[in-house]
Formats: C-alpha cells, sequence, structure tokens
C-alpha cells in the first residue's frame, strides 16, 4: 500500500477514531487514569496501527508508541487528538504479521498453549471486489481457509485439544456456519474483565468498506452517557462472545479425519 493509500485510509477511518478517542475520554473521566492510559487500554489503536502489545512489544514498538502517547499528551483539544491520531495513523504500516504469526486468508490460529488451547481469529482481506467476505458466494473460498489452516494444525500441532475464539462476530450466524455447529452453539458473553485492545469489540463499527456502521455508533455513544467504569465493554452494541469445542469437531467438519 502506497503512502497515498494509506493516507487516504486514514482519512476514511477518522470517525472509527473520533470514537474510540471519545470512549477513552469517557473511561478518563470516570475514573484515575490519564487520558494516554485509557488511549492504551481502552482501544484498539496500537493493534490498528501495527503496534504489539506490551507484553510482545519491541524496543521500536514501544518508542513509536511512546511517540504517538506523547503527540496525544501535547494535544489541547480533542479536536488536535484527532489530528494526531489519525496523521499518526497515515505514517503507519498498513499491517503487520508479528512473530509465529501465520495467515490463511482471512483467518489465523495462535500455536496451542501449555493446555493444548488453540486461539483463533478473523480478519477481512477478501472485499477488493465489493462482496463482504462474509457472503454467501464466499462460503466457499472461507471454507477452504479454514481447511488449509486446520489441515495445518492437525499436521504441526498434534498437542492441540480444544479450539477458542472470542469475537462479536459470533453474534452472526453468517460467520458461525464457517464453524461446527457444536461451536458456534457454545457462545456464551465473556467473563469479566474483557479486553478492549483488539477487533473483537471494536470491530464490530465498522463494515467491510471500512466504512462506520452509523446505526452501531449512536447506540454506542447513547451508551457512553450510562458508561459503567467497571464494566465498559458493556456498552458495546454486541459483546464479544466467547467459543470453544475440542479440536476433533474441527478435523470432521472440514474432512480432515480420514
Amino acid at each position: 500500500m502506497s503512502s497515498a493509500e494509506q493516507a487516504a485510509r486514514a482519512e476514511r477511518l477518522r470517525g472509527y477514531f473520533d470514537l474510540q478517542l471519545d470512549f477513552a475520554s469517557r473511561m478518563a473521566a470516570l475514573t484515575e487514569l490519564r487520558f494516554a492510559a485509557a488511549v492504551d487500554l481502552y482501544t484498539n489503536l496500537r493493534m490498528r496501527m501495527a503496534l504489539a502489545l506490551a507484553d510482545e512489544e519491541s524496543a521500536e514498538d514501544a518508542a513509536q508508541w511512546g511517540r504517538y502517547l506523547a503527540g496525544l499528551a501535547d494535544s489541547p483539544t480533542h479536536a488536535n487528538r484527532l489530528d494526531w491520531t489519525q496523521a499518526f495513523f497515515a505514517g503507519r504500516p498498513p499491517e503487520r504479521l508479528f512473530p509465529g504469526q501465520v495467515r490463511f486468508g482471512c483467518f489465523r490460529f495462535e500455536a496451542p498453549d501449555a493446555d493444548g488451547i488453540v486461539r483463533i481469529h478473523f480478519a477481512n482481506r477478501d472485499s477488493s471486489d465489493g462482496v463482504g467476505p462474509l457472503a454467501t458466494a464466499k462460503i466457499p473460498a472461507r471454507m477452504a481457509e479454514l481447511t488449509a489452516m486446520f489441515g495445518q494444525l492437525q499436521r504441526l500441532h498434534p498437542e492441540a485439544k480444544t479450539v477458542t475464539g472470542g469475537s462479536w462476530l459470533y453474534n452472526l450466524e453468517a460467520y458461525r456456519r464457517l464453524f461446527p455447529a457444536q461451536y458456534g452453539d457454545s457462545r456464551v458473553e465473556p467473563t469479566p474483565p474483557v479486553r478492549l485492545r483488539g477487533t473483537s469489540s471494536w470491530g464490530q463499527f465498522l463494515d467491510f468498506r471500512e466504512q462506520l456502521k452509523p446505526d452501531l455508533c449512536v447506540r454506542f455513544r447513547d451508551n457512553l452517557r450510562r458508561l459503567d467504569p467497571a464494566a465498559p465493554w458493556l456498552a458495546f452494541p454486541f459483546l464479544a462472545l466467547r467459543t470453544r469445542a475440542p479440536v476433533e469437531a474441527f478435523y470432521g467438519f472440514y474432512g480432515l479425519d480420514g
């Protein structure tokens, strides 16, 4: 992606940044947090700017994120903060794979932890034709990606036992139909505390064209007036539901158990 394309993307996402900065400002006002700390804890701006979170960051990541937060501290108004966020994003790479991450189209997985738990993730990387990645016509493409992903998991990680996920997307049948019914049917509301630094909650406000969804934004801003700082995730129209199923259910569903 060229610098001009990234700048155009930054302009397109300005309203999305505005929404997150408003949320951080509200959290700072209701707690003893400084605004920059609220941005760090309760927005996904760090990940949007292709910077690793604190437990995985490099010295360069830390320096760049520190520069962004310093710019926020030097911005006296919300409009200044928004301008700075847009400008900083425009100068960042569009996306980044961190060590150990492998993509399978719109999906990726984390290697099993000590308990054999595998976490799976989704990101929109198939909308250049003007059709969303979860459209019915694209089910075969998504299923092929998942079959390849779970095939690699099966080959490289025989220690895998359980697959889990956490996303607002599990509210949508269009997403759940890509997985074994046992997995989609397991969905439950998240157990506190809920992290708000990724797209599992924030992704719901953008459509596949990276345009804001006005109805969800209105509901969210209305909820901010009654925001409970002890449970800020409840302000989101869709909760990031948790899902879980044995890995064998996926191998069978994608025809990998033969």
